[in-house]
């Protein structure tokens, strides 16, 4: 009885030990960053290289489940423009919910991934659309994933690049904001940021879910 009480006493001491561990560990941060984006489809009525630019900017917040798992809510904006005319392009603006996997602590030793980790993401959203010139706006859905490396400035401060691919549905305007068809039909869509960014940890720790 002694011997099973006193494992039964360890067993409660590990877990409350975990526990308080745990709690000394933030888990949500504030997410800045900005970059370009690359137009793949529709490419209808438009050149390409054009529309090439420094027009993207995402804010969001993350919250980590745990040190492998979470959830982020998300914000982007880009708009697209035409380098040889300026009033000529679009306005997406974006709500997106991702699941974020830590997949540094995968292959990284730690005196590697608590200085500088990878996270894979995916996700989904909803985008109003509004072209320039016209007053009209087109809400389409859309799915996107993408990775992200990130390194540690401090306890509170990251720094991250992040590669996205976005697929876009039920799409009726191009890039340039014409009217991709005269009948109203719908086209998928696709397009890819690369953005630079800031992380600021949340919390009252001096710990935060990505390194510990």
């Amino acid at each position: 009885m002694f011997k099973k009480n006193s494992i039964l006493i360890l067993f409660l001491i590990s877990s409350f030990s975990i526990l308080a561990q745990e709690k000394k560990i933030n888990k949500a941060s504030i997410e800045i960053g900005a970059g370009l984006h690359v137009p793949f489809a529709p490419n209808d009525k438009i050149s390409r290289s054009n529309y090439v630019n420094f027009g993207s900017f995402e804010i969001g917040l993350r919250y980590m489940f745990n040190q492998n798992f979470g959830a982020k809510l998300n914000f982007t904006y880009n708009g697209f423009r035409d380098k040889n005319d300026k009033n000529t392009g679009i306005n997406n603006n974006t709500i997106a919910v991702e699941g974020y996997y830590n997949a540094g602590r995968l292959f990284l030793p730690y005196y590697i991934y608590n200085k500088a980790t990878l996270f894979f993401h995916t996700g989904v959203g909803y985008t109003r659309s509004s072209p320039l010139g016209k007053n009209v706006t087109e809400q389409t859905g859309n799915f996107n994933f993408g990775f992200r490396p990130q390194v540690k400035i401090n306890e509170w401060f990251s720094v991250f690049a992040d590669g996205n691919y976005n697929i876009v549905f039920k799409q009726h305007y191009s890039y340039s904001g014409e009217l991709l068809s005269q009948d109203y039909e719908d086209h998928n869509g696709s397009f890819a940021t690369l953005n630079f960014g800031v992380i600021i940890s949340l919390g009252k720790n001096n710990n935060h879910a990505d390194w510990h």
